[in-house]
């Protein structure tokens, strides 16, 4: 791990960096934080019907990036220039049909969106989501082109992990790169998938993450490698590979072990690998996807453990309004190393077109 340096008040471009030491105090932190440059709100999952016959993946993401930094403690209605934009992101893999459906739309608060800041209340674009009456559990309705519904309530079997060093999850050498990063690790997800005028009943486990920054990425940072696992033994890990423009990995890369109660254990850069076993190329993009990896990580008390991804479906690529921006985000299973599946999972590859850090700094 690299040397800790305190982070500063504030971000170069006037917004303010999250403090270490913080306890989330809920449900007021599952709201937006305006002062704050950047935010995301992140939902990804494994679905099954009923009957066990067809399988899905799905993403639901909402993106929340600051107006003015000035006029950030003024109301959303009081200058043009302090409204937040967000950015919607859906997608949908069917894994037995091998479609993948995704879709971007971009808002401004007080038009198309709306953020509470005191709860967990959302409703941008095509995704409305809200806190249930026991405080715990919340629904999500996440709308795709077409006509497309998908409908889920989620509960989580944990609870709310907080990941990094004193509550700062840190992003690069830079010490203002650095976020609060919460999560819901694993969430029993029940529902119905709407889909060419048939309603049906799903369901599955998800994750949730809720992320706040008010700089994505240092300048030596090129993208990252991310994923979640979530294995059945019922315990989940995360792992990301934050890499580097010359190729190699931070030194504040990591892998976080969640177990049974949602306790942690975590280690980084220095004692895991991140191999490519293989790679997928978009027709679409160009852009070539290290899809298939090994993740080889040494436990604090377990030794040496390894963790195979394979994509359930290959095409997987979102691609938004910029071609540059586009990532690869889905659906795998997870692999022990003796090809035996052990779990399912989410794998994010992100900045491989070279236009991130244009989009989020």
């Amino acid at each position: 791990m690299a040397e800790w340096i305190e982070p500063p008040v504030r971000s170069s471009k006037g917004y303010r960096v999250p403090t270490p030491d913080y306890v989330p105090v809920l449900p007021r932190d599952h709201g937006s934080h305006p002062e704050h440059g950047i935010e995301w709100w992140y939902w990804v999952g494994h679905l099954n019907t009923v009957d066990s016959k067809k399988h899905f993946g799905f993403q639901s993401t909402i993106f929340r990036l600051a107006g003015d930094s000035k006029k950030s403690g003024q109301s959303s209605n009081a200058h043009f220039g302090n409204q937040n934009l967000f950015l919607l992101h859906s997608a949908l893999s069917d894994l037995e049909e091998g479609k993948y459906l995704h879709h971007e739309r971009v808002v401004r608060e007080g038009w198309q969106a709306s953020a509470s800041r005191e709860t967990l209340q959302l409703n941008v674009g095509g995704i409305k989501v809200s806190l249930l009456e026991d405080g715990m559990g919340h629904e999500i309705i996440t709308r795709y082109p077409g006509g497309g519904k998908l409908e889920l309530t989620l509960h989580p079997t944990k609870p709310l992990v907080s990941f990094g060093d004193r509550g700062l999850s840190r992003k690069g050498s830079d010490p203002a790169s650095v976020s609060w990063y919460w999560s819901y690790t694993r969430l029993q997800a029940t529902g119905t998938l709407h889909q060419n005028g048939v309603e049906i009943p799903v369901e599955g486990t998800a994750w949730m993450d809720h992320e706040i920054s008010s700089s994505q990425l240092g300048e030596d940072l090129a993208g990252w490698d991310w994923t979640c696992m979530q294995l059945d033994d019922g315990t989940e890990l995360k792992a990301y590979r934050l890499r580097k423009k010359d190729g190699g990995s931070d030194p504040w890369s990591a892998v976080y072990w969640i177990d049974q109660e949602g306790k942690t254990e975590r280690v980084y850069e220095k004692n895991f690998s991140w191999e490519t076993l293989d790679t997928w190329s978009s027709p679409k993009t160009g852009l070539q996807y290290p899809t298939t990896v090994e993740v080889s990580v040494i436990h604090p008390t377990k030794g040496q453990e390894v963790y195979r991804l394979r994509p359930l479906l290959d095409q997987q690529e979102f691609t938004g309004n910029r071609s540059d921006n586009a990532y690869w985000e889905g659906a795998c299973e997870v692999l022990n190393e003796k090809g035996k599946r052990i779990g399912s999972a989410y794998l994010e590859l992100a900045g491989y077109g070279g236009g991130l850090g244009a989009r989020l700094n």
